[in-house]
């Protein structure tokens, strides 16, 4: 098969006609074999764009055909929410649609990961948990004060939970990962991505933020026995380097280094000693004797070349009256982090079957089962590895820390005075978390033609999910002097019973109609348990009764049923113009029987000015405008509408104890949040759709915010539960698809999409103007919710200024600070770009994708201290002076202050001003130690280290080739495929020193924080793929 300009079409569906199920598809090079019944039959041939083609065979063996454009537009179908397909020209809003091939192309383990930089409006990230950690899905901007901004997920049109059962925040933590990593990118068909409150409204509350519509493959379409093999394997390697750390300065204090084995424990993450002389020694922690020269790579060796090895394998099949698929995967994962490593093994079942002439069935079973062990601690956890290796001065080699990292009878030995940065190699060796998760998804769902034109459909479908994780802390731990172990149970199930009845008919080829109307009743259940025990009996043995001091379980336990029905109206006129209304109502138990009922409406049309005026003359094949209207909202969790109490682990005249378990005043009158919604957009396609152009603008805003509300601690409570506030987001998303150039043999494909979107926090409450999202550890900066000011500020003290903008310096030479905090920067970022090239040449194709982000900031606490342990490159400035100055001193016999009383000091020179006795300013001229002016900024204020966390990242590369299939001929396969492949291989720009921009230390509200970031992770990986 070919089209008109001799290339092949690959991927075209050939099949019998009146034999739908028995078919193949169009190899690489455009051929393809068929069984047929007689040697009469007709072929049917389609492909997506291309007329439809039907050919009688009259007895050849052999064919030969061209196939003709046709407007992809007309015939391209995706899938909306409920899982039904619509035509694509008939949609009024906004729907984004990945094909799983483009998912799979750079085999990362995680779907929703591999979208990075594919869809305008949707922006991705990652945080720095490693492989095992979570995704962050944002969906035109935030809008939620409190609780998730994150998108609900459909799989084959069953909601899946998505629960991250643990992060990190300023204290410390474990990113625990989330619900996708549950879905085997290669079983996907295709991801769609419902951006606006019109295309999400039948999802009700659950929505509000956007859904997510994943499709899974199934055995349709497969003639006999199908066998899809594929194996691949990546090396996990550093991506950025702590190159930029100043190599001149090594270990000690005040320009001295350490002369004893105590001075030398205090002042490992201390860069702040003597010039670097590889010719002189000094002691380290353990009381050795090492040079005190440069040691290039001092930190970075530390980690290691990971590597990941996957393999998959499905079997499918169809007949006239059933299909199947069934498929395994098995991922094997060793990360940079020595110890740390997982594996998830994941098995899909999904079948259907006709039972007669008006009866379907169908179902998936998804099965995944993941362990971790040792996932990396964050922020300012005292066994972040992170924290501990990134402060070592240029003369101290990490490796140093293997040896003698406990004594002979097996106790921490301290290496830096400091319980909260724990030696890592007592951390991968003496400490230790794990993890095991057990999920199982699927569904039932059968429909029945009651007539042509009528059909009824019920749906069965549950999530369950059990996850087990221990943390292990050994005795003699620096801080954990007896030992501890932590031991956490949580188990999460959903389950959603489902019914509909849908009419759909043409009248008079004039007018379409479809409707339908339904119900759903959503179960859902958290059980967690909780356990820890101290003083560690027996060493190594890590079981919870192992320890004499263990506290009484902590359990949890939520419940929450949503009732709701829901319907549509779809109406289309001669196939141009359509319009579409759409309810629905949500009845919640986690609501007062008051405010518990409430309805969601939303109204969209479409029009095809193409149909109505021949445009094709000037070029343009295709011209749609469209617009639609929504309200969707949110309700809260369980249990939010009155007080929660909770038993003590002792007991009061043999009675038990209790205690009230909130520090929140809740609201027995608490209303769902509400979020009005209107977009409007084009789609234009010009020379057969060479060039295709895609904009939307949006506008919407999110009402009666539910908060807490600071109160008083003298009533006994820190908040109050409420109604309150406003938050808009709006904005444009453009998508351009351009085929610049297409040959015989060559074909060059490329996409740019962008969006940006303006956020505003319009109002909070009378009594609040500023709203706390998440604290940062140092310095006294936060993320907050400010009135009139974008969502996310980044909030601190900033250094004292005067009129002219000058830094305020005091009489000793030290900066000032404001008394109040000021807005340093945002964490959210104003636009997104996304930047996808295709080139093929005849078997080959090579893939480009660039991601960039701009306009976000983050204050890089890293850097902080990089800062104050003398390690930036920065802090070099005044050292040479102040050594210098130092040593006169000392060789003059004089004090500190006497010193500095002759006008003697010399150092680091603040540049700013000094407040004169007449009201005047002069220029600072005060010179300083360099190592107590960073140590003053550090402490008090963090504006010197926000970053622009703008970014451009080559995401992904891929070149693969297919074998052609004159080679597989006498073979039993059908297809092979090798790709060579690489993700997040290079940061082309970034202002950001050391740190991936993309590093925060969680996906929550809070964006804009990172601390002690271990370095982000690059892979290069090979794969092969098999079809029999």
């Amino acid at each position: 098969m070919y089209d008109k300009s001799r290339e092949p079409v690959i991927g075209a569906t050939v099949q019998e006609k009146n034999k739908p199920t028995s078919g193949t598809m169009t190899n690489i090079e455009g051929g393809f074999t068929i069984n047929v019944s007689s040697p009469n039959a007709i072929l049917v041939i389609s492909y997506v764009g291309m007329d439809l083609l039907e050919i009688p065979l009259e007895g050849r063996s052999t064919i030969e055909a061209i196939m003709s454009e046709n407007n992809i537009h007309l015939e391209e179908v995706v899938v909306t929410a409920l899982g039904i397909k619509k035509q694509a020209k008939a949609l009024g809003y906004a729907v984004a649609e990945v094909k799983g091939d483009d998912i799979t192309g750079g085999r990362d383990g995680n779907a929703i990961t591999a979208l990075s930089g594919r869809m305008a409006g949707v922006d991705i990230s990652t945080g720095s948990g490693g492989p095992s950690g979570s995704t962050r899905v944002l969906i035109r901007g935030n809008s939620q004060l409190s609780g998730s901004n994150l998108p609900l997920y459909v799989v084959d049109g069953v909601p899946m939970d998505n629960t991250q059962l643990g992060s990190a925040d300023n204290n410390g933590g474990y990113d625990m990962g989330d619900g996708l990593s549950s879905i085997n990118p290669g079983d996907i068909e295709s991801i769609s991505v419902l951006k606006g409150a019109s295309a999400s409204a039948l999802y009700g509350s659950r929505a509000s933020n956007g859904v997510v519509l994943i499709t899974t493959k199934s055995g349709k379409g497969h003639s006999g026995l199908g066998i899809d093999f594929s194996t691949n394997v990546n090396a996990v390697m550093i991506s950025k380097n702590f190159d930029d750390y100043q190599r001149v300065y090594g270990q000690g204090t005040n320009g001295q280094p350490p002369v004893l084995e105590s001075s030398a424990r205090t002042s490992t993450q201390s860069a702040w000693g003597a010039k670097l002389d590889p010719n002189s020694s000094y002691y380290i922690f353990n009381g050795q004797q090492r040079p005190y020269g440069n040691i290039n790579d001092n930190i970075m060796s530390f980690f290691r070349t990971g590597v990941t090895f996957t393999n998959s394998l499905a079997i499918s099949s169809s007949t006239d009256k059933n299909d199947f698929r069934i498929s395994v995967s098995d991922m094997r994962n060793n990360d940079i982090v020595p110890s740390s490593d997982m594996y998830r093994t994941t098995f899909m079942l999904k079948g259907g079957a006709n039972i007669g002439s008006k009866l379907k069935v169908e179902g998936r079973a998804n099965y995944t089962r993941e362990g971790v062990n040792n996932r990396p601690a964050l922020s300012d956890s005292p066994n972040n590895i992170g924290n501990s290796i990134i402060g070592i001065a240029p003369n101290f080699d990490q490796k140093w820390l293997a040896d003698g990292y406990k004594d002979a009878q097996g106790r921490y030995n301290s290496w830096n005075a400091n319980i909260y940065r724990l030696n890592p190699y007592w951390v991968i060796n003496e400490m230790s978390n794990k993890s095991n998760k057990d999920r199982l998804m699927g569904h039932v769902q059968g429909s029945y033609d009651i007539l042509p034109f009528l059909t009824a459909q019920v749906k069965v479908g549950t999530d369950y999910n059990k996850f087990h994780f221990t943390n292990y802390a050994a005795k003699y731990t620096d801080g954990i002097l007896p030992g501890r172990f932590e031991e956490t149970l949580t188990e999460i199930h959903e389950t959603n019973y489902e019914g509909m009845l849908r009419f759909n008919k043409r009248f008079n080829d004039i007018l379409d109609v479809s409707a339908f109307v339904g119900g759903n009743i959503m179960k859902y259940e958290y059980e967690s348990y909780y356990m820890k025990g101290e003083d560690q009996i027996m060493m190594d043995v890590k079981d919870i009764m192992n320890y004499s001091l263990s506290y009484p379980p902590q359990h949890t336990l939520l419940r929450k049923q949503v009732n709701s029905v829901y319907g549509a109206v779809n109406l289309g006129y001669k196939d141009f113009a359509y319009l579409d209304f759409t309810f629905r109502n949500d009845i919640s138990s986690s609501l007062n029987k008051d405010n518990r009922s409430y309805t969601y409406p939303s109204v969209s049309g479409s029009l095809l000015f193409s149909e109505l005026v021949d445009l094709k003359p000037y070029g343009l094949s295709f011209g749609k405008v469209r617009a639609s209207w929504a309200k969707v909202g949110g309700d809260t969790d369980p249990y939010k509408l009155n007080l929660l109490y909770n038993l003590l682990p002792y007991t009061i005249g043999g009675k038990p104890a209790g205690q009230i378990a909130s520090e929140t005043v809740p609201n027995v009158n608490l209303l769902p949040t509400s979020t009005y919604s209107y977009e409007f957009g084009f789609d234009v396609r010009f020379f057969q759709d060479r060039i295709a152009l895609d904009f939307n603008y949006y506008n919407q805003s999110t009402k009666d915010q539910i908060m807490n509300l600071p109160i008083s601690s003298s009533s006994g409570y820190s908040n109050a539960m409420i109604n309150a506030g406003e938050i808009t987001n709006k904005g444009i998303e453009v998508s351009l698809n351009v085929v610049p150039v297409r040959s015989k043999d060559f074909e060059w494909t490329s996409n740019i999409n962008f969006a940006k979107n303006t956020n505003k926090v319009k109002e909070l409450h009378p009594e609040v103007n500023i709203y706390e999202l998440a604290q940062a550890r140092w310095a006294g900066a936060s993320i907050v919710a400010i009135a009139g000011q974008s969502y996310g500020s980044i909030v601190g003290k900033k250094l004292a200024r005067n009129e002219a903008g000058a830094v305020i310096f005091d009489s000793e030479g030290l900066p000032t600070f404001e008394d109040n905090v000021s807005i340093l920067g945002s964490g959210t970022y104003d636009f997104t770009l996304g930047f996808n090239n295709t080139f093929r040449y005849k078997s080959f194709s090579l893939g480009v994708l660039l991601d960039m982000k701009f306009g976000a900031d983050i204050y890089s606490m890293s850097a902080l201290q990089s800062y104050r342990n003398g390690t930036s490159t920065y802090t070099l400035e005044g050292r040479d002076q102040w050594n210098a100055s130092e040593q006169a001193r000392m060789a003059a016999n004089k004090t500190s202050k006497e010193w500095l009383d002759m006008g003697n000091v010399k150092g680091y020179v603040g540049k700013g001003v000094v407040l004169q006795p007449d009201g005047t300013w002069a220029e600072n001229t005060v010179a300083v130690n360099p190592q107590t002016y960073w140590a003053r900024i550090a402490d008090n204020s963090p504006e010197p280290f926000i970053y622009d966390a703008s970014y451009i990242k080559l995401r992904e590369l891929t070149f693969s080739y297919d074998l052609p299939s004159k080679l597989l001929a006498k073979t039993p396969l059908k297809a092979v495929s090798i790709t060579a492949y690489g993700r997040n291989l290079w940061i082309i720009h970034s202002k950001l020193d050391n740190i991936d921009p993309e590093s925060n230390y969680n996906n929550g509200n809070g964006q804009g924080l990172e601390y002690g970031s271990l370095p982000t992770r690059r892979t290069f990986g090979l794969g092969v793929n098999v079809k029999f």
